[in-house]
Order: C-alpha cells, then structure tokens, then sequence
C-alpha cells in the first residue's frame, strides 16, 4: 500500500508518493492555485487516488514554528487535514515539516539548477522530504 504526501502552501502543494512497499518516496507534481483555494488541492488527490489504487493514507507536512508552537497556518493545515480526512475515510498522519523547504532549495541549488526549475519543483522534493521522515519516524494520527 501506498501513502501520498502533500506539502501544502498558501498558493501552491507539492505531491510524492512511496511504493507500495513504503521504501521508496517520489516526487510527483507542485500545482499552482489561488491563495488558500484547496478544492484544486482535493481534484488532484482524487486523480492520484484513480491513479494508484492502493494508496491507504495521506501524509500532510504541518508548519509548526521552529519552538514547536502554532501558528494560524498550523490552524488552517490541520483543519484541511481534518476535511480529507472526512472526504476520503482513510488515515492522515501530519509531520511537522519544518526546515523541509530551506532543505529542498539547498538540494536542488547544489544540483546547480536554475531559479526557476527550483521554483518548479522545491514543494514536490518538500513533499519527498515529509514522506521520508514519516516513513523513518512516523507521524500524528487525524481523528
């Protein structure tokens, strides 16, 4: 089985997904939106979830502060996880990810990539990222 990683920003949210063995995290997509506009978010899980049928939960990366507290945006992610939850009925775990995009950028600069293919690409390696910790460390269960 499956699981499908999300880095969800105000404007954009980067996708990857394991194998189904759960070893393995790749890169999918980032998709570009209107400002905290998730319904393109929630079309596009629904096309990998047609795509990979045996996807069995979802991983979202939390922005908690890096003194661990929350912010509005930790409020706002948690509800969104709370709602795909409830359309989807399968786990959502949340993984704080924070650090993960500085991380992505410096990957993908030592990579020597331009501006704008780090532009393109940084929330899917941050979505990467997310997956790789949960699948080292696991995450908070969505009830």
């Amino acid at each position: 089985m499956r699981k499908l990683s999300l880095d969800l920003g105000t404007k954009t949210c980067g996708f990857a997904i394991t194998d189904s063995m759960q070893i393995i995290a790749s890169a999918l997509e980032t998709i570009r939106f209107e400002e905290n506009d998730f319904d393109k978010v929630i079309d596009h899980i629904k096309k990998y979830l047609a795509k990979y049928n045996d996807i069995d939960g979802f991983i979202i990366g939390i922005p908690l502060r890096s003194n661990g507290q929350k912010s509005e945006r930790t409020i706002l992610i948690e509800n969104f996880a709370i709602k795909i939850n409830d359309i989807f009925d399968q786990n959502v775990y949340l993984v704080n990810e924070y650090g993960t995009t500085i991380k992505a950028e410096k990957t993908l600069k030592s990579a020597k990539l331009n501006h704008k293919k780090v532009r393109e690409i940084k929330d899917s390696l941050s979505a990467v990222i997310i997956l790789q910790e949960f699948l080292q460390y696991g995450g908070k269960l969505v009830k």
